[in-house]
């Protein structure tokens, strides 16, 4: 597929995308058969821009090595509240994260906290938000970034704002489609955090149960692209998704834990790193850490306020925002 980026796509000036173009060199596959040499002598440019232009085309496909040392101290993308704590430090980086839970449990609210905090005080400098079902809400982010980070004015988050990048897609397949694409912002903008609101609804929405081969096949080329850009990238993937209810005799449970679990089936389940689950029980709203390479399963009830999700709040109880 990266042999097929057109080089126009990657950020070289116009300059330089049309002076390749009059020689019929369009795409990465095509400046990549000829030498530095054989460049030169058709295109007339020097050497040392030649070396330059390579140096940029080689960051799409060439994706730098990760260390050691990155593996044993993985970075983490920051909620800069309580929940980094509940966490052990945050979304990790490198990683897929899946948010699942029924409509209406806060799902939408942990990816623009998460969306907010890293473009206000984040070490990423971007942050790319797939939204396919249309729950994006720019004046809930400002509600957010008030109650919860104190900021008193859209002027005073212009410039963070900016950071945040919002694609609708209509289809699951435009997202499959453009895959090349966003690994080009993802270099372009220095993108750290990539959000998809909600896997779970566009699979959901373009397939139904009647078309599982090709449910499949688009859920693993998808699946698999976001495994490897988290992973050359070293960005944090986060992904929301709906929940089916247990077969099981009752759905009654007495213990506090879900009666319900995720969606798109035990081959997604493979794919993702980390799954925090949103449910109900007991009368109260409870964040579960069902899945985690890092810290064992944990529990703790929540809130929604004008701020967010709060977590261990003694206000729990309330009503949802």
């Amino acid at each position: 597929m990266t042999n097929n980026l057109k080089l126009k796509a990657i950020g070289l000036p116009t300059a330089i995308t049309d002076k390749l173009a009059n020689h019929s060199i369009i795409t990465v596959q095509d400046y990549l058969t000829l030498n530095l040499i054989e460049l030169q002598r058709k295109t007339g440019l020097t050497y040392q821009k030649l070396s330059s232009i390579s140096e940029n085309v080689n960051k799409f496909i060439a994706p730098l090595g990760i260390s050691v040392n990155r593996l044993l101290q993985p970075s983490h993308v920051l909620f800069n509240d309580d929940l980094d704590t509940f966490l052990k430090g945050g979304i990790t980086c490198g990683h897929i994260t899946e948010f699942s839970g029924a409509p209406g449990l806060g799902k939408t609210q942990l990816c623009l906290q998460l969306a907010l905090s890293n473009a206000l005080y984040g070490k990423v400098n971007g942050v790319l938000y797939i939204d396919s079902e249309g729950a994006f809400s720019a004046s809930r982010l400002l509600d957010i970034a008030v109650h919860k980070y104190g900021i008193a004015t859209e002027k005073n988050i212009q410039s963070s704002l900016n950071k945040i990048h919002l694609w609708r897609p209509c289809s699951l397949k435009e997202i499959v489609d453009n895959l090349i694409s966003i690994e080009v912002l993802v270099v372009k903008e220095h993108i750290g955090l990539l959000i998809i609101d909600s896997m779970g609804s566009i699979v959901r929405r373009d397939f139904g149960v009647e078309k599982s081969i090709e449910r499949g096949a688009q859920m693993c080329s998808l699946s698999s692209s976001l495994k490897r850009i988290a992973h050359d990238f070293n960005l944090a993937v986060v992904v929301t998704n709906h929940v089916t209810a247990k077969v099981e005799p009752t759905l009654t449970n007495f213990n506090g834990q879900p009666t319900s679990i995720p969606a798109l089936g035990p081959s997604w389940s493979h794919w993702i790193n980390s799954r925090l689950h949103l449910f109900i029980a007991q009368n109260k709203r409870r964040l579960m850490v069902s899945k985690s390479p890092e810290i064992p399963e944990l529990i703790v009830d929540y809130c929604i306020s004008k701020g967010g999700l709060d977590i261990q709040c003694e206000t729990c109880s309330s009503p949802a925002y």
